[in-house]
């Protein structure tokens, strides 16, 4: 698999205290999900307080046009719709439909410390029953929460839309961080006091916190 170009580009502008090694950590799940399930296409990591998605994906086997059982036929000669409301399985072949080309199934494992979770592991495999039995065993190898796994919640792989936006959430967020500063120099104030009075302000112009931020880098520089 290989790292996102835009997890290459947010990793290389990310730092943090308790997490150092990102990208290795992204490898090492890598390694246990694929000896554990073969069929593993991709992989995201999201950093729960961060709110910051890194993904790895196999590009290739991900590609594919259409959504996995779209083309199978209606029982019975009834409409598909009637069909999916038969039977429960009937609507994880819808969800099937609009998932993302080359994606079958999924499994979504929370990591917990002290009793919160601090990361989702979110893995995504190209066949049907990928995950199936398998659970417990990256549950151990990934030292997941196993009561909050969750299948085939992200078909559509939204954590790679995710991983998209991380750079520019993180620009975002250094705009925002300089501005704190300059205002909390600028008034002789705590840094909190200045984030709070920047998201004050931005509620009551209207506009966003980045963009309120922005308006005071210039204004204060």
């Amino acid at each position: 698999m290989e790292l996102l170009p835009q997890s290459r580009e947010a990793l290389d502008e990310y730092v943090t205290a308790s997490v150092d090694d990102v990208e290795g950590l992204l490898r090492v799940i890598e390694g246990w999900a694929v000896r554990t399930v073969p069929d593993c296409v991709a992989l995201s990591v999201t950093l729960l307080d961060e709110d910051l998605t890194f993904t790895l994906v196999d590009h290739e086997a991900t590609q594919q046009s259409g959504g996995v059982g779209q083309h199978e036929p209606a029982a019975a000669g009834l409409p598909r719709t009637q069909v999916y409301a038969l039977d429960e399985g009937g609507w994880a072949h819808m969800a099937r439909e609009g998932a993302f080309g080359g994606i079958a199934s999924t499994v979504s494992l929370p990591v917990v410390e002290d009793g919160r979770a601090v990361l989702t592991i979110d893995l995504y495999a190209s066949t049907a029953d990928a995950f199936r039995d398998r659970i417990d065993g990256l549950v151990e190898a990934l030292g997941a929460w196993q009561a909050g796994a969750v299948t085939n919640a992200d078909l559509g792989f939204e954590t790679l839309r995710r991983a998209e936006m991380a750079p520019a959430r993180l620009r975002e967020q250094r705009l925002v961080d300089v501005a704190v500063g300059l205002v909390a120099a600028r008034m002789a104030i705590t840094t909190d006091d200045a984030a709070a009075l920047l998201h004050e302000s931005a509620a009551r112009a209207g506009v966003t916190v980045a963009q309120a931020a922005g308006v005071a880098g210039v204004l204060l520089a």
